[in-house]
């Protein structure tokens, strides 16, 4: 039996149709995942507005509460009203009238100003507002005119413990009264000012809130609520919400209509847009697969059919009578790989000229006459004064130095030949000038193994002593070593206490300007970073910069290779 392998290849034609699936099935998940969200942003508008009316609608519950209260209190217990009946002059009645009116205006910052109050005094039959009212005075004086009517009406408190509604110049207006011995005072306020804060809820362009009575009126446009009940069949465009009165505890009902098409209108578009979005590029895509299955499929088998003739030359095979201008245009960048390969190589060769003469320039700048002119006048003078102690030393240091320099032709060395070196050097140093100057090393342990360009921290130590020698003060170089392990970096350190590099020259070191003259002074620095950009390309980093306290800063990060094995 033969086992199937699973790395097996298919044809255009298979990945063709398992793309047109995939877009298939993904437009169809686009399409559900829409109506899904729809669907749910609906039901939480929903619930946000039915949330909205319960919260407002307690607080007007607790309002009509307060007010029932405190009109009970002020008709039972108020002094100001008996104060008003008692008046012997009409000065006395106005203050009276007027503390009263005070004291209800008070009490209107606990409601506001929508709840107006009026007061009747059978006896006198005198009626008169006790709050300021949002009525004009025609309005008022019908308003009088209903309850001067109805006074006869108002038979027991028992009776009247409701708010009941009437209708003044087409708007509807709650209001509650109690009736005690001669007095009768009301409480008004408009339906429109109860729905007023309701107004804010985005309920759609045809998105309505209709309030009932208990004697089943409409307090609002009653066409509107008969038009809105006919859209109510229709579930997906009009959602209906109802708010009865025995589960408000409120003297009326609540009849919302949501417009569901205009309210979350944005939500929609954005939906619909993405799915008109992955219908098109859908289209797009299949019809990109049907022009490749057309165009390319056979072209490309032909391709694979001349690749294989391709001999072993470095010339490329022509396919300038394929008919393709696709494959005409490889077989032209085919040639130009070519010509690229071989510049490429030239590149290279030169580059290695280019590392030798540089390396021919670093061993001219470290044989310079004048320092091996002084160490043989030193050795010299030393003779004519019989220090043949001192004679043994600058001898030794100096041919430790010079064989260093002659024998130093390899890429890297060890970092522990590096630092001898730099000991012969500033042993050098200090039989020609004396001890001038002090040298501090911190090396890490396990470092010593670490591969390193020949002379280069030599370079930077010699620059120190030869820019900052000063009579007036003791030189100090330091310099410190160690591994950077997260990073697999070596990082060097040198210090001075100098005046640091000047100006102009840290600005050139900091943007890899060159610093060689005329007189080749700055020579040796350029050497070093060009060897560096040579051995490691992108791969290192040197910092030039002046201390706070004063003194030349030069931080050098290489990778931190090591040698392994004997070194030869």
């Amino acid at each position: 039996m033969k086992i199937p392998d699973k790395n097996s290849s298919h044809s255009i034609n298979y990945y063709s149709k398992v793309l047109v699936v995939v877009i298939i099935t993904v437009l169809l998940i686009n399409v559900f995942v829409s109506i899904l969200t729809i669907s749910i942003t609906r039901q939480q508008s929903i619930e946000n507005i039915t949330n909205t009316i319960n919260l407002y609608l307690k607080q007007v519950q607790q309002k009509f509460n307060s007010v029932e209260h405190f009109m009970i209190w002020t008709v039972l217990n108020e002094p100001l009203i008996d104060d008003i009946n008692d008046a012997k002059d009409y000065y006395e009645f106005a203050d009276s009238i007027d503390n009263f009116r005070s004291r209800v205006i008070d009490y209107q910052y606990s409601t506001g100003e929508e709840y107006q109050f009026f007061l009747l005094l059978k006896k006198e039959n005198y009626f008169f507002n006790s709050s300021p009212i949002n009525v004009n005075y025609s309005e008022y004086l019908k308003i009088k005119d209903y309850f001067l009517s109805e006074i006869e009406k108002f038979q027991s408190y028992e009776n009247m413990k409701t708010w009941k509604t009437f209708e003044l110049n087409n708007n509807y207006y709650l209001y509650h009264l109690i009736d005690y011995e001669d007095r009768v005072f009301i409480s008004l306020i408009s339906v429109n000012d109860i729905l007023l804060p309701l107004k804010d809820i985005n309920l759609g362009n045809k998105g309505a809130i209709i309030m009932e009575n208990d004697a089943g009126t409409y307090l609002t446009n009653a066409t509107e609520e008969l038009s809105l009940q006919n859209n109510t069949q229709k579930p997906l465009a009009i959602s209906y919400l109802r708010f009865k009165e025995k589960e408000i505890d409120l003297p009326f009902s609540l009849h919302v209509y949501v417009d569901n098409v205009s309210a979350f209108k944005r939500i929609m578009i954005a939906q619909l847009s993405l799915t008109f979005a992955t219908v098109v590029i859908s289209i797009i895509l299949i019809m990109i697969l049907i022009y490749i299955k057309n165009k390319l499929l056979y072209p490309i088998q032909a391709f694979s059919n001349n690749l294989s003739k391709i001999n072993d030359s470095n010339e490329a095979i022509d396919f300038n009578n394929s008919n393709i201008k696709e494959l005409e245009q490889a077989n032209v960048q085919f040639k130009d790989l070519i010509k690229e390969i071989r510049k490429l190589k030239i590149n290279i060769y030169e580059q290695e000229l280019e590392k030798q003469n540089i390396q021919m320039d670093f061993m001219k700048l470290q044989i310079k006459p004048h320092f091996y002119i002084n160490c043989l006048t030193t050795i010299y003078s030393m003779a004519q004064l019989e220090m043949y102690k001192e004679i043994q030393e600058m001898t030794l240091s100096t041919s430790k130095y010079f064989r260093y320099l002659f024998q130093t032709k390899q890429n890297f060395v060890k970092l522990e030949k590096e630092l001898d070196h730099i000991n012969d050097y500033l042993a050098i140093q200090k039989l020609l000038h004396g001890p001038t100057f002090t040298f501090e090393r911190y090396v890490e342990n396990g470092v010593e193994n670490a591969k390193i360009p020949p002379l280069v921290l030599q370079t930077f130590i010699e620059n120190s002593i030869k820019h900052i020698r000063s009579y007036d003060k003791q030189i100090k170089i330091t310099l410190r070593i160690q591994s950077v392990e997260n990073e697999g970096l070596l990082k060097m350190v040198i210090t001075d206490n100098g005046q640091g590099f000047p100006k102009d020259i840290l600005e050139k070191l900091q943007n890899n300007k060159s610093l060689s003259s005329v007189d080749g002074s700055h020579i040796g620095i350029n050497n070093v970073i060009s060897r560096l950009q040579l051995l490691y390309s992108e791969k290192f980093k040197i910092d030039f910069s002046n201390a706070k306290t004063g003194g030349a800063v030069v931080m050098l990060l290489i990778p931190n290779d090591v040698f392994e094995g004997v070194e030869v």
